[in-house]
């Protein structure tokens, strides 16, 4: 078949075919500086139940939403299911205007960063959420 395409197709065909896989597969995407492990996994935010939950906070209940050290606990026990009991340190490492990276050492000596964010007020007053998080070597 590619004696019938003749030369001055296959050249076409096969760069073709390379962008297709490119678009399909991606460009590995880049670290930030300084990063070390695997890439950021994405936590989505749903802003309408992150305003109710806000409400709720307003009105006394759930207040610690407003603490990003429990939040960072509730988070790694109900969605990653790692016991509070596991976690040996949590320490602020970084704080940007869009909220703070808390790094989690855990008694195995594994390390995970976690992004967490005040999606509905950026105050005292603002409870927080994790954006995302990434698993350290």
């Amino acid at each position: 078949m590619l004696r019938r395409l003749g030369l001055k197709w296959w050249n076409p065909l096969l760069a073709f075919v390379l962008a297709v896989l490119v678009g399909l597969c991606g460009c590995p995407q880049q670290q930030e500086p300084g990063s070390q492990g695997a890439g950021w996994i994405e936590v989505p935010i749903d802003t309408g139940k992150a305003k109710i939950l806000q409400e709720e906070v307003d009105n006394g209940h759930q207040p610690g939403l407003l603490d990003p050290r429990q939040v960072t606990y509730e988070f790694l026990e109900q969605e990653l299911g790692i016991p509070g009991s596991q976690v040996q340190k949590m320490r602020e490492v970084e704080e940007t205007p869009e909220g703070k990276v808390l790094q989690v050492i855990f008694s195995d000596g594994k390390a995970i960063e976690l992004v967490v964010v005040q999606p509905v007020r950026k105050e005292r007053t603002g409870i927080w959420q994790v954006e995302k998080y990434r698993f350290l070597k």
